[in-house]
C-alpha cells in the first residue's frame, strides 16, 4: 500500500455522522498495511490547556483561551502534542514540512514556558484497520487534501473544517448531503 495520503488532512462530509467525525478534519499521520493513524484537529473540549497544565505541574504561559482539544475516539487519556517546525523538540518527531507530534510531558513543559508557541493539544486519536480508512475514502466519507501548517496552528477550531474546504476550492454549502456513513 502506497503511504501517498499521509501526511494529508481529512475532511469529513456531512454525510458521515459519527459523533467522533462529525466536521472533523484529521491530520493523517501514517498510513501503511497496518492500518492508518490521525489526529482529528477541531473539536474543542471545554479544558483550557492552561488547567491541563496545572494539573501536570506545568506552567503555562501561552493564551489561557487555548483549549484541549478530541483528537479522538482511541486512547482518549493519552495525549499528543502537535506543534511548529520552529519549535524544534528532541522528544518529537516531523509529521509534515513545518509540524511535528510528541508524546513527551518534557515537550509540553517547553511549549508552554513559551508565550506565543505554535501547538495544540490533542486527547486521543483516530486509527482505521488495514484497508478501512481507503475503502472509506473510495465510498465518499472523507475528502482529502494537502498539510498546511497554518490550518493546524492558526485557525480556530471552530472554523477549521470550512476554512480547509475552501482552500481545497471546495464550498462546503455545495457538498450535497446524501447516504450516511458510519465510521
Amino acid at each position: 500500500m502506497s503511504d501517498s495520503l499521509a501526511p494529508g488532512f481529512l475532511y469529513a462530509v456531512p454525510q458521515l455522522l459519527d459523533p467522533n467525525f462529525v466536521q472533523s478534519v484529521v491530520l493523517l499521520v501514517d498510513h501503511t498495511e497496518e492500518g492508518s493513524f490521525g489526529i482529528v484537529l477541531n473539536h474543542e473540549t471545554r479544558v483550557p490547556i492552561e488547567a491541563l497544565c496545572r494539573e501536570q505541574k506545568i506552567a503555562f504561559a501561552g493564551d489561557p483561551g487555548l483549549r484541549v482539544r478530541r483528537g479522538g475516539p482511541v486512547d482518549p487519556q493519552r495525549g499528543f502534542v502537535l506543534y511548529a517546525e520552529e519549535h524544534a523538540d528532541a522528544e518529537g518527531r516531523p509529521v509534515a514540512a513545518g509540524i511535528a507530534i510528541s508524546l513527551s510531558l518534557g515537550t509540553l513543559g517547553r511549549l508552554c514556558a513559551l508565550p506565543r508557541a505554535r501547538f495544540t493539544i490533542c486527547l486521543g486519536y483516530a486509527g482505521w484497520g488495514p484497508e478501512q480508512l481507503t475503502r472509506e475514502i473510495a465510498e465518499g466519507a472523507w475528502l482529502t487534501g494537502p498539510v498546511t501548517p497554518a490550518l493546524v496552528f492558526d485557525a480556530p477550531a471552530g472554523t477549521m473544517w470550512e476554512s480547509g474546504l475552501r482552500g481545497l476550492g471546495i464550498n462546503p454549502a455545495a457538498l450535497v448531503p446524501g447516504g450516511t456513513f458510519e465510521a
